[in-house]
């Protein structure tokens, strides 16, 4: 996409800009996933399960803000896969609890390491300080602060 052929109207907008570099680390990261067979969620779902434990798909979904249906696919997906183990919750036998396997800690490894190579092809334009400075300011902007910690609101 050539950005300066976008009207200037749109250009101004940050969130214009955010949604175009959105589809295109999207675009980049589907590829990527897509050699190795598969989701671009397949990422998320093994790193919060690596890193917090067996987890229930509620859980999941909460944590990675997909819903219901779409967790449930991906679970089948990798478990078909052999990523992860799926099993009733020892905290509550009507939820499911889904567990890494040796396989999904392989293919877990294996996305690292396809994302940071993805991370490098969509932000080689930056200086190292500039992406330290986008991570911080796109924080802000997935969380913002609540309305009475902001300048301009509150006492």
């Amino acid at each position: 996409m050539d950005f300066s052929a976008v009207p200037a109207r749109l250009r101004a907008l940050p969130s214009y800009a955010i949604t175009q570099a959105a589809a295109r680390a999207g675009q980049l990261a589907a590829d990527r996933v897509s050699q190795l067979g598969v989701s671009k969620a397949a990422y998320g779902m093994l790193a919060v399960i690596e890193e917090f434990g067996p987890s229930s798909q509620a859980d999941l979904g909460r944590r990675l803000g997909m819903d219901r249906r779409s967790i449930s696919e991906e679970a089948v997906g990798l478990e078909r896969g052999g990523f992860v183990s799926r099993g009733p919750d020892p905290a509550d036998s009507r939820r499911n609890r889904l567990e890494i396997t040796a396989a999904g800690r392989t293919l877990l490894a294996r996305l690292e390491s396809s994302f940071r190579a993805m991370q490098d092809e969509l932000l080689g334009s930056l200086p190292p300080e500039d992406r330290v400075e986008l991570d911080r300011l796109l924080a802000l902007i997935v969380e913002p602060a609540p309305a009475s910690t902001r300048p301009g609101h509150g006492q």
